[in-house]
């Protein structure tokens, strides 16, 4: 990005031993809305006592990942950590596709929760990209704020920051170059805000890019999700190429691509306001149902 990644206005950082000290657990199935942020990402399990007799040799299992959500079930990958799906124990209980994961009754299993850090911020997520080399900070903007992740692997620190006169969080390595990962655009509406990101350079200052709303896209619960998507020619050249390769987003930097998760969304509740979402192949740190806002 063209700017440099300002200081942080306010960073509440919930460190590990802060976060062991204010743990309960949740039922899964009461828990569905923040578990579909989790996919792919580790939690802290507790089986029921009757599904964990005579096949676990404790109910508490730390660090696995949650790979789906079927109905009425959790699909759990925790391989090395007692979840064996060719173990005898777990043969019914195999994940359909066969990647190592075993397939539970939602109803037998609770995650472990962290209490919120302090009062107007919602809880912690429960989950984590790596529950060792993770923690969960909630990062302040002007008139916003949510959690975010601050991860310490071989690469790197990766943190997210918020830049005040971007107005948005944006993801960086040992504080190098920013990735935008949530914006936020003062506008009317979606639709409202394709001319400015059109004369911004922002997607494809062309007319067979038009922002439509789309029902396929990971937005919290009471947002609604648009993408910039190519129509006309533009969309039956890119139709044609995708079969054969990954090719660059047709209607430019913040228009629909099919390598990454992007996508604005807005709110009746919320007028005047539309972000942009960037959640890339694998997550950018952000937790999206986390996002709070303020007048």
């Amino acid at each position: 990005m063209k700017h440099a990644l300002p200081a942080v206005l306010a960073v509440t950082l919930l460190t590990a031993a802060a976060a062991r000290a204010e743990t309960g657990w949740v039922a899964a199935g009461d828990a569905l809305a923040r578990l579909k942020p989790a996919l792919g990402k580790q939690v802290d399990v507790r089986f029921s006592e009757s599904f964990a007799k005579d096949r676990l040799p404790a109910r508490e299992i730390e660090g696995v990942v949650v790979t789906e959500l079927p109905e009425g079930k959790i699909c759990l990958f925790g391989q090395g950590k007692g979840l064996e799906p060719t173990a005898p124990a777990f043969a019914s209980f195999a994940g359909p596709e066969g990647g190592g994961d075993i397939c539970v009754p939602i109803a037998d299993v609770e995650v472990r929760e962290l209490a919120k850090a302090t009062d107007g911020e919602p809880p912690a997520p429960f989950y984590a990209t790596d529950k060792k080399a993770c923690q969960w900070a909630w990062v302040q903007g002007r008139d916003m704020g949510l959690w975010t992740e601050r991860c310490r692997f071989d690469t790197g620190l990766w943190e997210v920051s918020y830049d005040a006169a971007e107005d948005r969080f944006a993801l960086s390595v040992d504080r190098g170059q920013p990735y935008r990962v949530l914006q936020q655009f003062h506008t009317a509406s979606a639709a409202a805000l394709l001319p400015e990101l059109k004369a911004k350079g922002l997607v494809l200052d062309d007319a067979e890019c038009v922002m439509a709303q789309v029902a396929d896209q990971p937005v919290p619960e009471g947002w609604t999700a648009y993408q910039v998507v190519p129509t006309g020619k533009r969309k039956e050249a890119f139709d044609s190429v995708v079969q054969i390769e990954v090719p660059d987003p047709p209607c430019g930097e913040l228009g629909y691509r099919v390598d990454s998760i992007g996508f604005f969304m807005a709110k009746a509740s919320a007028p005047g306001r539309v972000f942009y979402a960037n959640l890339g192949q694998d997550g950018t740190m952000i937790d999206l149902a986390s996002l709070t806002l303020k007048d």
